[in-house]
């Protein structure tokens, strides 16, 4: 071999080792999270002519949380993964993360504006192949919802009229866990509904972040429904259950490795400091009145959308059908929620809903609600998870709320509904169907007159809507347990009045009408 062919040889070679080393794996910043990075091959690929590509493939592991102390059956769980890359333009990188799901997860090129990898980025669950246009890049799981981030929401939020904020307690590395109270506090408290919403048990479940944020900014937006919510309700509101896990970057446990979720019936010496922060406050603020309703936000890995229902079984029939109207009433109207994605569950008193179960009973519907990482209802070729879609659904969330719990407003009016011939309806089989009432008037009677008096605020045209009752077991489409259109009204001024229609509108069911300007 000439002299020049040994000199571009060793050029080539220690030209691809210079360029394989300015690729740099790192972790160091809020919330990231990385194991291990092994490189498994380099090689030069020629692009064109003239031209050649560095490919760069990885195997990344993605860390575990620490074994837990309490649980010591349970394996530790390493879902979560965002971590920067730099020194990446223009070359290939095929990446391999191991121990956690990996499909079309995020990636951004400033940490702050993140997009999914296309499909064939990420053809195989697991693998991602990319050329990267610019130097640095951060990739992840989902769209990160940090400690920092909340920070600047927290101070947005408490600009508001309606926002009071408070520390709870503290975690076990020290650091607040904050409450937010929402409500009008210029209406009465006594008749108000109360609401309980904690997020961010398991800190790598950012969509349901995302979620309560919006959530949150639905409620301080000065429209006519969210006014009326705020006067009639309050809401308690502890955004980050588990702040360590969140700053850490962990992925279902605390700092200690305890999954905090299934803490609630320790003895305690084993109970976490994040779940006595809970505890003393949601004790502290039942000791005259119960909660209403009681929402524990989540995310799950699963391609769907879900409320986990207590089973009738281990709670009781009432509190299956308050359940399953709630759930009702979010799936109403929302192209994301289908019946067939609900969950079902025995209430366990490890659970803070079990918990709440043997102390409230029927009085406090506590149920967990889940939102995806990937799709919705179960379809990779359906609507993916986004921040604009779990924007929408956090409005569908907060009327699915303000129904459940029976609050109008002049833009959302509901409606009990009177039958005249009391003698041809019956009440259905208790907690038999989905219905708002103590009880629910059927009849296969047609033509029967029915009405409902409605106050109307304001001149205008308004839609109604008729509550349709299904069965609360065997409910498996879209048909039932709805609001379905039955017509509309025009008023001419702000007045009282008196709506008239048949059994045959209301699908033989007397329960509740919706008015909608």
């Amino acid at each position: 071999m000439t002299t020049r062919k040994v000199f571009i040889l060793l050029l080539n070679i220690f030209s691809s080792g210079f360029l394989f080393s300015q690729v740099h794996f790192s972790s160091d910043f809020e919330s990231a999270s990385i194991g291990s990075v092994k490189l498994l091959d380099s090689v030069w690929i020629k692009s064109t002519p003239t031209d050649s590509m560095l490919s760069l493939s990885y195997e990344i592991s993605s860390k575990f949380d620490p074994l837990n102390p309490v649980d010591t059956s349970l394996s530790p769980s390493a879902r979560w993964y965002y971590f920067r890359i730099t020194g990446v333009k223009g070359k290939q990188l095929f990446i391999n993360i191991r121990n956690s799901e990996t499909i079309r997860p995020f990636y951004s090129y400033d940490n702050k504006n993140f997009q999914r990898f296309e499909y064939v980025e990420n053809i195989n669950k697991g693998q991602i192949n990319k050329i990267f246009i610019q130097d640095t890049v951060y990739i992840c799981h989902f769209i990160p919802y940090t400690c920092s981030h909340l920070n600047k929401k927290y101070a947005e939020w408490a600009g508001s009229e309606y926002v009071k904020t408070e520390v709870i307690g503290q975690s076990q590395q020290g650091r607040d866990i904050r409450m937010m109270t929402l409500t009008d506090r210029s209406a009465d408290d006594t008749n108000k509904k109360r609401v309980w919403i904690h997020g961010r048990v398991h800190p790598s479940e950012h969509p349901s972040s995302w979620h309560l944020e919006f959530l949150i900014d639905k409620l301080l937006d000065g429209s006519v429904h969210s006014r009326a919510l705020l006067a009639n309700t309050i809401f308690y509101i502890v955004p980050f259950t588990n702040p360590d896990g969140v700053y850490g970057g962990l992925s279902r446990s605390a700092s200690t490795g305890v999954n905090i979720e299934i803490n609630w019936d320790r003895p305690d010496p084993l109970t976490m400091p994040e779940v006595k922060a809970l505890r003393g406050k949601i004790e502290s603020l039942t000791k005259e009145k119960p909660f209403d309703l009681f929402l524990n936000m989540h995310s799950q890995i699963s391609g769907t959308i879900t409320y986990w229902i207590h089973t009738a079984e281990s709670t009781s029939g009432l509190m299956f059908r308050k359940q399953m109207l709630l759930s009702a009433l979010t799936i109403n109207d929302n192209s994301w929620f289908a019946p067939a994605d609900l969950s079902f569950s025995d209430v366990a008193p490890r659970y803070v809903e079990g918990w709440i179960w043997n102390r409230f009973g029927n009085n406090t519907v506590a149920v967990t609600f889940e939102t995806p990482y990937t799709y919705y209802k179960d379809n990779k070729n359906g609507e993916w998870v986004s921040l604009d879609n779990l924007k929408s659904l956090a409005n569908n969330s907060l009327f699915a709320i303000s129904d459940y719990l029976g609050v109008s407003s002049d833009a959302r009016i509901l409606a009990d509904v009177k039958v005249s011939r009391p003698s041809v309806w019956k009440k259905s089989a208790k907690d038999s169907l989905v219905y708002f009432g103590e009880e629910c008037l059927i009849t296969n009677k047609v033509k029967q007159k029915v009405s409902a008096k409605v106050a109307f605020p304001d001149a205008g045209t308004y839609k109604v809507y008729t509550w349709v009752a299904g069965s609360v077991d065997n409910w498996s489409d879209n048909l039932v347990n709805r609001w379905k259109e039955v017509g509309s009204v025009t008023v001419s001024k702000k007045r009282t009045y008196k709506w008239r229609g048949t059994s045959d509108q209301l699908n033989g069911v007397a329960d509740k009408l919706l008015f909608l300007k």
